[in-house]
């Protein structure tokens, strides 16, 4: 790590910003904060430590919203080791902030943990992943579209323990909720009265529920068709689910595992036909403990034995996923090669359009003056080169 705090000036890269591969160009860094950037042919290297790029691509750091973990931990264990081990490893991959998720557990366990994180993002230093408010993959989901999630740790929202939970608002970017359980209207009303983001996921509801959602102030949804309602008969009658409100309502943000194992080439390019033009549309890892482990690794959710099969986690029974094991530099080439993005458009989901859903679009996921100097150096196959934190090359 080169904790130089001297001006840095990186040139001759192939630089993503503004939708474009800009050629040419000099990004300037002081004091953690980019504070140009300009034409090659109008700077003067004396007072800087010059970075030269070699024609690699530069883009900003890149933003993971929904990741659990990695490298046999997840968040949802409240100590230095576990989160240092998995904030080391993602940012060696490029990932500069993530939102750290939480999966369903007992509520005081996820008030240990909520504890922990506000503490952590107190004291966070470089050489790790920034940590922003935690995505809460809530307890308040439906049983019946829980996933890999343990059952023991559903709860409905007839207690006290949304209240308990919002007590830590201070630590949560995200809060999840299934729209047809019962006071779930009024759930996303407190949950976004304290400025989180209300998301709606793991459910089995249909389009009045989510409709209802939205106007109590739900705007986002967790990981499109994964453990998703989608459409369904009643009678004679076609009733959409959570998928085709998600995707024909351009205000509402929603997510993607690009993974090329959670979905499809084809389920992915209609979720992008549907919502790229809005912007509205991130790719994230949905990462957990099994990331970054070997095929046929061995690792548990929520008590579940799971394991490591063809490059995804799976349940022991192999009939449902168990989170992703790609980190989220490894989904650009797949969003580039199987959805038919352009390089930028697929830069784009991974750094500009989640930095703008976590509400951080004002320091966070671009390459412009005045922006935290969090970039990192790509090969053509998005293997990074470097990594710069905060103005620090922080990976190298």
């Amino acid at each position: 790590m080169n904790q130089s705090h001297r001006p840095l000036a990186i040139a001759n890269a192939q630089l993503i910003r503004n939708g474009e591969i800009q050629l040419g160009k000099v990004v300037l860094v002081e004091n953690g904060i980019i504070q140009a950037v300009c034409n090659l042919d109008d700077f003067s290297a004396e007072q800087y430590q010059l970075i030269d790029c070699a024609n690699a691509y530069l883009t900003p750091g890149l933003v993971d919203l929904h990741i659990h973990g990695c490298m046999t931990y997840t968040f949802n264990e409240p100590t230095k080791e576990a989160f240092e081990t998995i904030l080391k490893k993602t940012l060696s991959v490029g990932v500069t902030t993530l939102a750290p998720t939480l999966v369903a557990a007992p509520t005081p366990e996820l008030e240990t943990t909520l504890d922990f994180i506000a503490s952590w993002r107190n004291w966070q230093t470089p050489g790790m992943t920034s940590i922003t408010g935690a995505y809460l993959e809530s307890p308040f989901i439906a049983p019946a579209a829980k996933g890999a999630l343990p059952e023991n740790a559903i709860r409905d929202l007839k207690g006290n323990d949304l209240d308990i939970l919002l007590n830590h608002h201070e630590a949560l970017a995200i809060f999840m909720v299934a729209p047809e359980l019962e006071g779930a209207a009024d759930a996303f009303r407190k949950i976004t009265a304290y400025g989180i983001i209300g998301a709606m996921g793991h459910t089995t509801a249909i389009e009045n529920q989510v409709l209802e959602a939205i106007q109590a102030g739900a705007s986002h949804v967790t990981h499109l068709w994964s453990a998703m309602s989608s459409v369904v008969r009643i009678g004679p009658w076609r009733k959409p689910g959570l998928l085709e409100v998600a995707l024909t309502h351009p205000e509402i943000t929603a997510e993607i595992i690009a993974d090329n194992r959670h979905l499809p080439p084809t389920l992915m390019k209609l979720a992008v036909k549907a919502k790229g033009d809005s912007r509205t549309l991130c790719a994230v890892s949905d990462a957990l403990n099994g990331a970054g482990l070997p095929e046929g690794s061995c690792f548990y959710v929520g008590g579940n034995r799971c394991q490591v099969v063809d490059g995804v986690g799976m349940v022991e029974d192999r009939t449902v996923f168990a989170g992703s094991t790609t980190l989220l530099n490894r989904e650009i080439p797949i969003l580039i090669h199987e959805v038919g993005l352009t390089i930028p458009e697929a830069i784009a989901m991974v750094t500009e359009i989640p930095a703008r859903i976590l509400k951080l679009s004002h320091n966070k996921g671009k390459i412009e003056t005045r922006y935290d100097a969090d970039l990192v150096l790509f090969d053509s196959d998005f293997n990074p080169i470097k990594v710069i934190q905060n103005g620090i090359v922080v990976v190298e």
